[in-house]
């Protein structure tokens, strides 16, 4: 899961990225915060391909009002959870015009980041595959997911930071997490791709942590359909 954070408050930005992860850490879920001092910064990184899971976005951010920011988001598809903070509930309502899924007062607590997460993150419990590492159990957003494969008699699911081996053949991890309106892939005997990773398709799919990812020879040209229909490169 990747988290933006928006705020020209450097202390702000340290804090609330203390605690958004150590709500995660608590729950054995990785995450990735980026923070932005500009609303013009967050929304070049989006344009050029930078995918945000959750965006914490302040009132005012310098010159320029968050709301505003959050709209320009919007307009440039961006459509996942999006939440304001501020010191003062003025904006509370007008957030609600750029489809805010929550808002929260500041000063930062740990009690409030959790009463807010726990929120709105109630819709993404059944986005994660929870697997055993060691002596524990970790929860991977699928989102983070870039891809899995099939390597010597066991699975490898591939993140931007760790490698996870999964004791699951590839054909259960597909039954359970590939369907006709899934993000994921099979593209080949040995792979899952997370389609919202790629990068470039020709004779492989290109990912955006540089791995190359072959494609099944013999249905090549559905398996590219598929990903060009989903990205909305084509048409069904």
């Amino acid at each position: 899961m990747t988290i933006a954070i928006c705020d020209d408050s450097a202390i702000d930005c340290i804090l609330s990225k203390f605690l958004i992860n150590e709500y995660f850490k608590k729950r054995k879920m990785t995450c990735s915060i980026i923070t932005y001092e500009t609303g013009t910064k967050l929304l070049s990184d989006f344009e050029n391909g930078t995918v945000f899971d959750i965006v914490f976005m302040d009132i005012y951010v310098g010159d320029e009002l968050g709301i505003d920011v959050a709209g320009k988001l919007r307009n440039e598809g961006y459509d996942n959870l999006l939440i304001f903070s501020t010191i003062t509930p003025e904006y509370a309502i007008a957030s609600y015009s750029v489809k805010a899924n929550g808002y929260i007062l500041k000063p930062f607590s740990g009690e409030r980041i959790e009463s807010v997460l726990d929120r709105v993150l109630e819709h993404y419990v059944r986005d994660y595959i929870r697997i055993k590492v060691r002596n524990s159990y970790v929860n991977i957003m699928y989102s983070d997911i870039i891809y899995i494969e099939s390597r010597n008699n066991r699975c490898i699911l591939h993140t931007a930071d760790e490698e996870y081996p999964l004791y699951m053949k590839l054909d259960d991890i597909e039954q359970q997490m590939v369907d006709e309106k899934s993000r994921f892939l099979r593209c080949h005997r040995s792979y899952i791709i997370n389609m919202d990773h790629v990068t470039a398709v020709d004779e492989q799919f290109r990912l955006d942590n540089g791995d190359s990812v072959l494609i099944r020879s013999r249905s090549r040209a559905q398996i590219k359909k598929t990903y060009l229909c989903y990205s909305g490169k084509g048409k069904v």
